[in-house]
């Protein structure tokens, strides 16, 4: 893979996803001292714009370093994780209303995406 292409996308991809960990975790812990701001439409916007930035770039990584979850399980189950990320983040913050329940349970599935992309291994080295 051409590092000049290579590099600075990883450390985008990476920066993103730290972004999006940061955006997360502080929305919920406002959301319980009772701020306002964190549903408001312009951060939501951020948010869902840094979403679709981490996944341009993790498919941009995936096709140049020709990535096939058919052989690589440890992206199938970040994939898997990833959407379900998405799908209980989004119940646990949407529409303006909060789900601990839902906030806690997307933290634990943003930490396994996070894990396994570090370890590449489904069961994390466990």
């Amino acid at each position: 893979v051409m590092d000049w292409f290579y590099v600075p996308m990883v450390k985008m991809h990476a920066l993103l996803a730290w972004c999006s960990v940061v955006l997360f975790l502080v929305r919920g812990l406002a959301h319980q001292f009772g701020a306002q701001w964190v549903m408001d439409e312009r951060l939501r916007t951020i948010v869902f714009s840094s979403h679709v930035l981490i996944v341009v770039s993790g498919i941009s990584l995936w096709g140049a370093l020709h990535h096939d979850p058919r052989y690589e399980p440890w992206m199938t189950a970040k994939f898997i994780a990833l959407g379900l990320y998405f799908a209980i983040g989004h119940w646990a913050m949407g529409r303006g209303e909060f789900r601990v329940v839902g906030y806690v349970l997307a933290l634990v599935a943003l930490a396994y995406v996070m894990a396994v992309s570090v370890t590449r291994q489904v069961l994390l080295g466990l």
